[in-house]
């Protein structure tokens, strides 16, 4: 693994759920960055291009599902291909079909393990070519 720490995005409403992201994945190798809507998600995401997002979807003003069609859609092909992992309530086969449809690389559907979440995380990274798991 490279000496530069992984940016990991975390896009969500809820202050405890932002939180608790930052509390589950705080560790040396990741820098994490926080907002708390769609649109200052979607604007850190251009200027810092991350290397992974975690998403919420329900959110007011610009859902998740608008934000991950607008990276998608993006020019920029680092952008676009993101790897995003989207958490949700909707714990039914329809709402996490729908996650993928819309360009998720992964759903995670609360409550979540934390060692669901690593796994995740970690695969994707590994996938996206940032070096083995930690």
């Amino acid at each position: 693994m490279t000496s530069e720490k992984i940016t990991i995005l975390i896009i969500d409403d809820e202050i405890v759920s932002r939180a608790t992201l930052e509390a589950l994945l705080e560790c040396p190798e990741y820098a994490l960055v926080l907002a708390e809507t769609g649109s200052q998600g979607l604007e850190k995401a251009t200027t810092l291009t991350p290397d992974l997002i975690l998403l919420d979807v329900m959110m007011p003003g610009m859902n998740g599902f608008e934000v991950c069609r607008r990276l998608r859609a993006d020019p920029n092909p680092k952008l676009a291909k993101l790897p995003v992992i989207v958490i949700t309530a909707w714990n039914d086969a329809t709402a996490r079909a729908r996650c993928l449809e819309i360009g998720a690389n992964e759903v995670i559907c609360k409550p979540f393990e934390r060692d669901d979440l690593h796994r995740r995380v970690r695969h994707l990274l590994r996938l996206d070519g940032l070096g083995e798991p930690i």
